[in-house]
């Protein structure tokens, strides 16, 4: 079994200014890519869950969602490192979809494909969502960036592994 840091995309590793589908717009935010590099170095899979109701609202599609990625792809070989795997839902909110955060559709379908160790996992993100998924999902933890604690994602990514 293999651990694993379950990732939100936008505002988290991303800037997003709002439903962001422009690869020209997508920027690292602050020790994105550091802390993805201490993860990965840590023995950590490095793995996108995403809600992206703005391909169910029809503001942009799934191709332009897959752009983004590459586009981040292409931003973290500065640092050597890569993201191991996307999942995403394209659901709006009140559809009643079981993959849409803090729902637990995207983590297990991760778990089985990487036979991943929940236990032994985390989540990080930017809203209380993602800490909620992590719990729902069993996770060991689940950490809010952008707060008093952990203002950007190199010091969540720092606490994960231990380096304080």
């Amino acid at each position: 079994m293999r651990k694993a840091v379950f990732l939100d995309r936008d505002n988290t590793l991303i800037y997003d200014p709002g439903y962001i589908h422009e690869v020209d717009k997508v920027k690292l935010l602050d020790g994105v890519g550091e802390g993805l590099k201490l993860l990965k170095e840590a023995g950590y899979l490095l793995i996108v869950v995403s809600n992206q109701s703005g391909i169910g609202r029809g503001y942009f599609t799934e191709r332009e969602f897959w752009e983004v990625n590459y586009r981040l792809q292409e931003l973290l070989e500065h640092f050597n490192v890569q993201i191991d795997d996307f999942f995403f839902c394209p659901h709006r909110p009140g559809e009643g979809c079981k993959c849409r955060k803090p729902g637990t559709l995207m983590v297990e379908k991760a778990v089985e494909k990487w036979k991943i160790d929940v236990k032994e996992s985390f989540v990080i993100g930017d809203k209380d969502i993602d800490v909620e998924l992590a719990f729902r999902a069993g996770c060991r933890g689940g950490i809010k960036v952008g707060v008093p604690c952990f203002e950007n994602f190199l010091k969540a990514a720092s606490f994960i592994v231990g380096e304080k």
